[in-house]
């Protein structure tokens, strides 16, 4: 997790662009903020060094030479829970939705101010701070949700003895979920209390993708789900 405390080094964050420019004017400045940097140029040379240092986050470049970012976002979720926000200077709900698709976490457009990229990486370590419960602040942090074991200190959901991969987003959709168990949830509301007003969970598309990819991993039969119901012009309803 990204270390949230001003007054020590922060997090490792890992700057995947094929501009030079970019990656210089954004190192420098997460820089001065505190973080330790890693580049790359290429896609290939992105995933290389992701291997070898782990960082904590990804900024990552669609428009890359060798490998779409799109592909790279995909393997690096299939590796990692590490956030990833896009940078593209596409615009589209349809570039978003296949971001998000593929494990994306946010989604920036070029040209964009540094100042609105650390606002994103700090809506990031709150999100994720928001989830992880402490023992100290909760008598449960390891709990039973139907098949699933959630451990909220580790962050970690588990189906009998296999580790099931989550987004941070898809975790946190699945915690809140479940400490709302046999509520009707409208969509606006799941929206408000998971992401605030992160502009690009304002359009509804985006929570039902992350419905959609988290149904993929926890229901037994995710094309008639038992687990999360969609609840026609509300929202959706999660069963006890």
């Amino acid at each position: 997790m990204l270390n949230l405390h001003n007054n020590r080094m922060k997090g490792y964050i890992l700057v995947i662009d094929d501009d030079k420019e970019i990656c210089e004017l954004v190192s420098l400045f997460l820089k001065l903020e505190g973080y330790n940097i890693f580049t790359a140029g290429t896609g290939l040379e992105g995933l290389s060094v992701f291997r070898e240092k782990c960082p904590d986050l990804v900024i990552l470049d669609i428009g890359l030479p060798d490998v779409s970012g799109q592909q790279i976002c995909r393997l690096i979720r299939s590796e990692s829970s590490a956030p990833v926000i896009i940078l593209s200077a596409k615009d589209s709900v349809s570039d978003k939705v296949i971001c998000l698709d593929y494990g994306a976490d946010d989604y920036i457009t070029k040209p964009f101010e540094n100042i609105e990229l650390l606002a994103r990486i700090h809506a990031i370590e709150r999100r994720t701070e928001k989830y992880r419960e402490r023992p100290e602040e909760s008598a449960v942090s390891l709990f039973s949700f139907h098949h699933l074991k959630i451990d909220a200190v580790k962050r970690q959901v588990t189906s009998g003895d296999n580790k099931i991969a989550l987004t941070p987003k898809e975790f946190e959709l699945l915690f809140y979920l479940s400490k709302n168990a046999g509520k009707t949830l409208p969509r606006d509301k799941i929206t408000e209390d998971l992401w605030g007003n992160d502009t690009l969970y304002r359009w509804s598309r985006s929570l039902d993708v992350h419905i959609q990819n988290l149904r993929q991993k926890i229901e037994i039969n995710p094309k008639n789900p038992e687990i999360i119901k969609t609840v026609s012009g509300i929202g959706y309803k999660v069963k006890e």
